[in-house]
């Protein structure tokens, strides 16, 4: 707003000096009068603004009680009332002046002077042209006698009185055209009218006055005899002497302006006093603005002040003032400021607490969340309260709606909710002895063995526990896996070398004896030397299974495409009992693997899947294939008829755990080794309407 100001009285004071300069002029500038009193309009228009927008806003604030409206409200009325009253004093006094000033121009006696030298300039004009004229009657009787002899008038153009003449020429009247003429630098005689050409046929002469570059010339015609039959006639210019022509000149101009001014007498009254007015408004409504104005930069401080106390009670310690003052308010700041710096301070001290206590919280929340470890965090009563993302992974079961409930209402959930309370109820009774507990968690697709701890919080910390727990299935299955690995290899070793020696007795004594024994004994020798050979070719098969699951079969990896495998491995099993169907991927699945043991694998699961079907009057098998999301090949072979047990589901990948009479216990282990070779995944579960599903995921190879 203050730059507005400086603006506006730059705008203003030019504004005005061209309307002062231009009210009562008569030149041509005259006419931008109106333009110089719009724009003073406009200007006054906008102060009024100013002036109704701070009124409003005293108005306002006083209605609003807000601090600093009464002062600001009494300082205004006391700049417009000093404004105002030496103004309209000023106004009149001046209007008066103006009024009389301009009656003392326009008196009798000026008028009459001013005419009585018109007169009297016209007549020295004429004089002076009347002198030319005689002065060119002389030449042209020279002319004339040279023309009733037949001599050349060029002497006559050259005589003493000729030369007195800036200008001579001898004219013909009906072409225009010179005949003869002496040298001049001024411009050809000018056309004749109707009216000058009678003149110069009935009375032999015509004469006037002419401005030629700034100069006043007297010109004429005098009439010549006819030459040759043609009428001719003399032309003259002859400068009008300066001390003449310019008093004239300085008379004429006068009475114009006298004249101009005469007849916008009362116009000239309108525009001084409109001058006047719109002069004396712009200085009255600029001061009264700008003592708004500065009302309100008075009362600033004051008002800064305030809102920046409030601001402190609000526990804003950050308000500083302007300390650039001199005066009682600068001191006032900086005392202010003082005081803000202080409790600034005081709340920045009270902030970095706060903050180390938030970055301690959130490094133990960053730790935790980077733990493998599960970790669940309860308060006195057993309530949930925190817990880490290895927690949720590890018991496969959203924690966040299970926060500030007690453990025991879980198990209204749902039957996975239900084992996650019965876990929990164990950790914490195994808390007194301080111990960690191995402990079977059956999981949505798998079963799980963790080893967890509680422990007890101390009184400071809310009398809490915390429950440590850690998935240790991988290592437990590998331990079980290289344990079962070495009694495989000794038994397979020790079991193959004396079935060979046994079955080469038994097929030697069968054939020894086969002919020397009666009908009954020799039945007998046969049914026991079969039984010894079957019983050894099972033997040589258990010690196959033994060596499979012993050694790690050396792969050879190239890309196949799953879809493909799986149909070539159904056409084996067209002409079984139990009915195949497959749901198979309509984008190729590529994967990098072993067609050997990729086809063991897809024997084993089907074999098991039709011997599972076969417990339902119509057996079947569905074998579906498709990618997901993540970018996995995903198979999965499905049955109806028999479902896994629940010790089944928890210790299926285990050797010789098997739920079939004849069965070793080693397919689903081989099975889930080469998958793990194949960096793949196998789970299982039970259909919602009975059977049982196995279900594969593969890393995806681009082909």
């Amino acid at each position: 707003m203050q730059r507005f100001f400086i603006y506006a009285g730059i705008t203003a004071f030019l504004s005005l000096y061209a309307l002062t300069f231009l009210t009562g002029s008569n030149h041509e500038y005259s006419v931008v009068f109106w333009a110089a009193f719009v724009m003073c309009a406009v200007l006054t228009l906008i102060l009024l603004g100013i002036i109704f927008k701070y009124i409003v806003r005293i108005v306002r604030n006083q209605h609003r009680h807000i601090f600093g409206s009464q002062i600001a409200r009494k300082l205004s009325a006391m700049f417009a009332t000093i404004t105002l009253v030496p103004m309209l004093c000023m106004f009149a006094v001046s209007m008066s002046m103006i009024q009389r000033h301009i009656d003392s121009w326009f008196t009798p006696h000026a008028s009459n002077a001013l005419d009585s030298s018109v007169e009297l300039g016209k007549r020295a004009i004429a004089h002076s042209v009347e002198k030319s004229l005689a002065q060119a009657g002389t030449v042209r009787n020279g002319i004339a006698a040279a023309l009733a002899q037949e001599h050349d008038i060029d002497p006559a153009l050259l005589t003493k009185q000729a030369q007195a003449f800036e200008q001579l020429a001898v004219v013909n009247l009906n072409t225009m055209r010179p005949l003869k003429q002496t040298d001049s630098h001024l411009p050809a005689p000018p056309p004749l009218d109707a009216t000058t050409l009678t003149h110069i046929n009935r009375g032999g002469t015509a004469h006037d006055t002419e401005h030629i570059n700034h100069r006043l010339y007297a010109h004429g015609w005098l009439k010549l005899p006819d030459i040759n039959g043609e009428a001719h006639a003399l032309f003259f210019r002859q400068t009008i002497p300066e001390s003449i022509a310019a008093p004239v000149a300085n008379i004429e101009k006068a009475y114009a302006d006298h004249a101009a001014v005469l007849f916008a007498h009362d116009g000239m009254k309108l525009m001084f006093g409109t001058t006047l007015l719109i002069s004396s408004l712009m200085a009255l409504l600029f001061a009264i603005a700008a003592g708004l104005y500065f009302a309100q930069r008075f009362i600033e401080p004051i008002l800064h002040l305030a809102a920046a106390a409030k601001a402190v009670s609000r526990g804003d310690f950050q308000q500083r003032l302007n300390t650039g003052r001199k005066d009682e308010f600068g001191r006032l700041a900086n005392l202010f400021n003082h005081m803000s710096e202080k409790l600034a301070f005081a709340q920045a001290a009270d902030a970095e607490h706060r903050r180390a206590l938030e970055a301690s919280h959130h490094y133990l929340e960053r730790v935790l969340e980077s733990l493998s470890s599960g970790v669940i965090t309860l308060d006195s009563k057993d309530r949930l309260k925190t817990y880490n993302r290895s927690a949720e992974m590890i018991l496969d079961l959203p924690l966040d709606k299970l926060v500030g409930r007690d453990s025991r209402e879980w198990v209204r959930q749902s039957a996975q909710h239900t084992v996650l309370a019965e876990t929990v109820r164990v950790l914490l009774a195994a808390e007194p002895t301080g111990e960690a507990v191995e402990l079977a968690y059956a999981g949505a697709d798998e079963t799980r063995t963790l080893l967890g701890k509680a422990v007890r919080l101390p009184a400071e910390n809310g009398n809490g526990t915390v429950l440590i727990f850690d998935n240790i299935t991988t290592l437990v299955l590998a331990q079980k896996e290289a344990a079962w690995g070495e009694v495989a290899k000794r038994l397979a070793h020790e079991i193959r070398n004396p079935l060979t020696p046994i079955q080469l007795s038994a097929e030697r004594l069968a054939h020894r004896l086969r002919d020397k024994l009666d009908n009954k004994d020799e039945q007998f020798l046969t049914k026991s030397t079969n039984t010894i050979i079957k019983q050894v070719a099972a033997l040589k098969e258990m010690v196959e299974a033994f060596r499979n699951y012993a050694r790690a079969p050396s792969l050879k990896l190239h890309e196949l495409e799953l879809n493909q495998l799986v149909s070539e491995v159904l056409v084996l099993y067209e002409s079984s009992s139990c009915t195949f169907t497959s749901e198979l991927s309509n984008i190729p699945l590529w994967l990098k693997a072993d067609t050997t043991a990729m086809r063991q694998v897809l024997h084993n699961l089907l074999k098991n899947a039709s011997e599972a079907a076969e417990a339902d009057p119509k057996p079947h098998v569905c074998i579906r294939t498709h990618a997901d999301n993540e970018g996995r090949a995903c198979l999965s072979i499905t049955n109806n008829g028999k479902s896994f047990s629940n010790a089944m589901l928890q210790t299926a990948f285990e050797p010789y755990t098997t739920d079939k009479a004849s069965g070793t216990g080693l397919g689903l282990s081989v099975v889930k080794r080469i998958v793990e070779d194949h960096h793949g995944s196998i789970t299982l579960a039970n259909g919602e309407n009975g059977g049982a599903c196995v279900h594969l995921k593969f890393t995806m190879e681009n082909p």
